[in-house]
Formats: C-alpha cells, sequence, structure tokens
C-alpha cells in the first residue's frame, strides 16, 4: 500500500491539562481509521482517495494539524477536505517520497468525538501498463499505533483479465473491485499482476572498432534466453561469422575487424517475458558457488553470526533490501567504480543495484545456493523509485538464484525492493526486466548491450512494448562432414534467429547404429552430431544415404563411408606388400644365377 508516515499535532485543553498532566499524555492517543481507495484508469493513471476518521480517547485533546508522508512522487490535483471544507496543503517531494502537511479546518474536541477528513490526489506510480499486461504495485501501509482498523479497494478497468498474480489474496472480489481488509495490509504490500506474457521489440547498436595493425576477431553479447525470457533475432546487420554459447549460456556472436576498421552492428530482435520461469533439466555447475574477487564471500565481515544466519534465498533477499541504503548521489559520478561485496557490506550506507547484487550473490554462494549476477535494461517509469544504476546506456543489474525444488532459476530484484519501500521483487518480478549478459562465471564479462560505445554518444538501446506474436519456427539443416575412424561426423545448422532444443534421430541400418542425440541450438549456430558405423569396407568408399530426423522432421544428407584404416595405414599396407613383392622377385633372380653359374663351371 501507499507509504503513509502520519504526524498529528495536538493540542492539550489548558485546564484540564493542569488537572491530570501525567494521565492526559500517557492517554493523549487517537483510534484512527483508513478506506483507501486506488481507482485505475485506462491509460493506468491512477486516482487515489483516502477517507480518515479519527476518534478521541481523551476529552482534552484534539488534533491541529496532519502530516502523510506517501511513498510516490509522480502526484498532481492534490485535494484535502476536512468535514467538507477545503484546505490549504504544504508539499514536499524528496527522492522518493511525497509529504502532505495541512492544518485542520475543525477543531473536534471531547472524548469519543468523530473527526473524519480526505485525501485526493491522482498519480502514475501505482499502475504501469507493459503492452498487453499491466502491473499494480501499492507499497505497504507503515505502522502506526493509532490505527485501529484499514481497508483498502483497488477498482481496475473492466478490460483486465483476471490476475495471474495478487498478493496478498484480497478478501472480496466483485467483478472488478478488489476489497482488502485487517491485518493482512498492515505491513504488506498490495502487488498483481494481469497477464502471462509480454512482448517487447527492441534495437541495439554495437559501435566496435579495430585500432591495431593487424585484422582481429572480436565478439559481442547479443540478449540471451533465460528461464523468463526468449529471444527472437529477426536481424543481425551485418551478420556474424559465428554465434556461439559460453558457460553462462551467454549468445556471443563473433566478427572480424580489418587494421583501423569501425564497424556499426545492428540487431533487430523480439523478447518474449513470461510471468512463471520455465524449469530446466540442466543442474547449475559448483563454479555458481565458488567466491571471486567481486563475489569475496571468503572475507572475514561475511562471517559475523547475523550472516552465517542467513540459509535461504528469501531471508537473504530481506537482509540485502533491508541492510543496504541506496545512494542517489553514485549516478551522478562521472563513472561509479564496481567494489567487491565485503566492500559493498562495509559501506552499506552508499550502495547502488550492483552493491545489492553482489552482496546478494556472495551471500547466497556462502550459504551454498547457485546464485549468478544479471545485466540488462529494466524499465522505468519513475527512476526515483526505480532507479537504474550503471552508466552503459542507463542499465540495471539484479541477481538470481537456482531454486533447486523448482528445478529452474528465479529472478529477484533486492535494489528496488529497498528504493520502492518494500514492494515485493522477490516472490514475483514483474514485465520489465530485460536480460542482456548473465555473469556467473565471470563477474564482468561479457560487456553487455549499451557498453559497445567506442566513443559514440548516440542512443543505442531502443525498447518498446507491442502486441503478442508467434515466434517463427527454426529453420535447420543437417550436412555430412567427414568421417572419423569409426565415426561419421554431420553438421547440424540453425539457420533462424530463435533457440531451439532438437531431438536427432537416425534409424540404423546395414551400416549405421541407431544414433539419438539431444542438441541445444541457439540463434544462427551449428553443433555437431555422431553416428556410429556399423560396418565398412576395407579400402573401398561408399556412399550412403543418410536420413537425419531433427523434431520428427527428416533431413537426408549424403555420407561417405570408407575403411577404418586411415590412407596412411593403408598406404603403409600397399608399400609393405609391394616390398614384399620386390624381393621375392630378389630371391628368385639369385637363385637363377646360382643355377647358372653352377652349370658352367
Amino acid at each position: 500500500m501507499t507509504k503513509i508516515f502520519s504526524a498529528i499535532r495536538i493540542c492539550l485543553i489548558l485546564g484540564l491539562f493542569l488537572l491530570f498532566p501525567g494521565k492526559a499524555l500517557a492517554l493523549a492517543k487517537f483510534n484512527t481509521s483508513y478506506q483507501i481507495t486506488y481507482r485505475v484508469g485506462d491509460t493506468g493513471k491512477t486516482h487515489v482517495s483516502f477517507v480518515i476518521n479519527q476518534r478521541n480517547n481523551l476529552s482534552v485533546v484534539y488534533a491541529t494539524e496532519y502530516s502523510i508522508n506517501l511513498n510516490e512522487t509522480k502526484i498532481e490535483n492534490i485535494s484535502v477536505k476536512d468535514e467538507g471544507t477545503f484546505v490549504k496543503t504544504d508539499i514536499i517531494k524528496t527522492l522518493n517520497q511525497t509529504s502532505i502537511t495541512f492544518p485542520f479546518a475543525n477543531k473536534i474536541v471531547g472524548k469519543d468525538k468523530n473527526h473524519t477528513f480526505t485525501i485526493d490526489y491522482d498519480t502514475a506510480d501505482i499502475a504501469t501498463k507493459f503492452g498487453s499486461t499491466w502491473q499494480i504495485d501499492i507499497p505497504r501501509l507503515e505502522q502506526d499505533e493509532n490505527v485501529s482498523e484499514q481497508t483498502v479497494i483497488l477498482v481496475v478497468p473492466t478490460g483486465f483479465s483476471t490476475p495471474v498474480y495478487i498478493d496478498p489474496k484480497p478478501d472480496l472480489i466483485s467483478g472488478n473491485i478488489y476489497y482488502f481488509n485487517g491485518q493482512k495490509i498492515s505491513h504488506k504490500p498490495i502487488s498483481a499482476i494481469f497477464g502471462k506474457t509480454q512482448f517487447y521489440q527492441g534495437r541495439l547498436i554495437y559501435h566496435l572498432s579495430n585500432s591495431e595493425s593487424q585484422t582481429i576477431r572480436t565478439e559481442i553479447a547479443l540478449p540471451p534466453d533465460t528461464s523468463y525470457q526468449t529471444v527472437y533475432f529477426r536481424n543481425i546487420s551485418p551478420p556474424p561469422i559465428t554465434v556461439n554459447a559460453d558457460g553462462d549460456r551467454n549468445f556471443l556472436a563473433k566478427f572480424v575487424l580489418e587494421p583501423k576498421q569501425k564497424l556499426e552492428v545492428t540487431v533487430d530482435f523480439i523478447v518474449k517475458l513470461d510471468f512463471s520461469p520455465r524449469s530446466t533439466l540442466v543442474q547449475p555447475l559448483d563454479k555458481y558457488l565458488i567466491p571471486q574477487p567481486i563475489w569475496n564471500y571468503d572475507n572475514s565481515i561475511f562471517d559475523v553470526p547475523e550472516i552465517k544466519a542467513l540459509t535461504s534465498p528469501k531471508s537473504i533477499y530481506d537482509f540485502v533490501s533491508d541492510k543496504l541504503k541506496y545512494d542517489y548521489s553514485k549516478l551522478n559520478r562521472q563513472k561509479p567504480v564496481r567494489t567487491p561485496a565485503a566492500e559493498s557490506l562495509i559501506n552499506f550506507q552508499s550502495a547502488i543495484c550492483t552493491d545489492f547484487t553482489d552482496t546478494f550473490v556472495s551471500i547466497a554462494r556462502k550459504a551454498g545456493i547457485p546464485a549468478r549476477e544479471l545485466e540488462g535494461f529494466a524499465i522505468s517509469e519513475n527512476p526515483d523509485l526505480k532507479p537504474l544504476s550503471l552508466t552503459q546506456d542507463v542499465l540495471h543489474a539484479w541477481p538470481e538464484y537456482f531454486d533447486r525444488a523448482k528445478a529452474t532459476w528465479i529472478q529477484v530484484d533486492p535494489t528496488w525492493a529497498n528504493t520502492t519501500r518494500g514492494i515485493d521483487y522477490f516472490n514475483k518480478l514483474d514485465f520489465n526486466h530485460l536480460v542482456f549478459v548473465i555473469h556467473g562465471l565471470n563477474p564482468e564479462y561479457p560487456i553487455p548491450a549499451g557498453g559497445y560505445k567506442n566513443g559514440e554518444k548516440t542512443k543505442s538501446i531502443t525498447i518498446e512494448p507491442i502486441e503478442a506474436l508467434v515466434f517463427p519456427q527454426a529453420t535447420l539443416s543437417a550436412e555430412f562432414v567427414t568421417q572419423k575412424g569409426n565415426d561419421l561426423v554431420f553438421k547440424i545448422e540453425n539457420h533462424s534467429g530463435v533457440s531451439v532444443v532438437a531431438k536427432a534421430k537416425i534409424n540404423g541400418n546395414d551400416y549405421l547404429e541407431t544414433t539419438e542425440q539431444v542438441l541445444d541450438l541457439i540463434p544462427f549456430s551449428e553443433t555437431t552430431l555422431y553416428a556410429k558405423a556399423k560396418k565398412q569396407p576395407f579400402v573401398s568408399k561408399n556412399d550412403l544415404k543418410v536420413i537425419i530426423y531433427l523434431n520428427g522432421t527428416p533431413h537426408e544428407t549424403l555420407a561417405t563411408v570408407g575403411a577404418t584404416s586411415t590412407p596412411l595405414i593403408i598406404l603403409a599396407g600397399v608399400g609393405g606388400f609391394l616390398g614384399f613383392v620386390a624381393l621375392l622377385t630378389w630371391g628368385l633372380h639369385l637363385r637363377r644365377q646360382k643355377q647358372k653359374t653352377s652349370l658352367y663351371r
């Protein structure tokens, strides 16, 4: 819920205060009830209405002024009424809060007397539309001993779909109206996601250069597939010579640069984001548990009891988001330097997204939980609440950990949990985190899109939401390459801009064993399939038609099956045979010569 910190300036009736000074001070409290309605418009602008009722607990006290802090900064059309009378407000905006203070027009005196006033405003910080999906984030209502009752009513447009996620669960749903009551919302934000998937189209520009006097090979990182996102590359211009995956399954496109050449690479792509992460059959490497110069959990600061007690991802997330304090001033520095996690813990009052991320990764690894860093493009409508900290084209960093029970990587964002005063970025992420690189084996390589500037100051990242579309099927081919011993080697190539997991099968015959293999083909990549020969000629070669089924689709190629012996061995055998024949001939010649000598003696 909207983060509220209210302050009430009170006045004590002098005569009674003199008669009962101690008791009056102890009992000078109110019972306050809140009814807050969030009415989301079709554009996402939300009208917020507070109806606040205060009941005096003492006859000697009345309130003269009220102040409320809201965790929203895009606020307009503020209106306050005290018992129906408009009052003037004093508004102060800070980095991620808006403070509203106003005097009461009516002085309500007397025990059990009720005082009702309203606060209305419009804000763009509650509801966000991403293409066909909507995200609602209502920060929590802070604890206040005077609050006795609170109700939140969320009204969304009638065109909204059923929410795929909503927490806490509403007490009542009536059409497009959601009611929340009681203690379940006292210290908890309300979050809702309407829609299961979101699509974005983007363009990335990479500025490459070769300052050397000789030809070089270089590579760029393309946005990878993750447990949440699937990427379709519509065009890469100029095309790379190869695309390979590294140990983190980053997509690395390689280019050749001539001496002193400058090259601009343009990548057009579509991203599909799913709300729920996909599981994986590949278990994470033990390398995701070891310390690194940045994730240096072997530092003694990680051995304090407070950190050693953190054994679950949620406890680590809560600790990091509460302990570290976001430092907006770091954004104004020319080039923030990435520091090891131990230093981030020591200087916890001055942190940016990489500090939150590196601290989470370090503590998780120390606790035996595989974890790594993600860098990419996070869509933030309000950087005061959701800051973007990295300098490369205003990127963001957040961590992910491997959930062994669910067999998948889970992304979380402790930075935004901190800056939004408790919005839940653990149980749900959102549809505005697009991964550009995965840092698990190396905390600083590869460089994400937006970091290939080469001195250029132009915008190199463009992302915009689009309506849902169907990705094309992968286009595959199979081609015989060579024979290595008893193995026939085939090249399987993915000519399309989408990844595919292909089940390859070659049915057994008189010449080949049955072959089955699962191939992971990233966009524009190739891999090798091996088939074992069952029988083959000793010297001659036979042409053999081979049909390779890739996900059930047949691909025909002509293979050449030769002898198991290498040509060198064959030549050596032939040479040996000819040598034997030569020796035999020479022996016969000597025998004849001996016979002639005996005859003429």
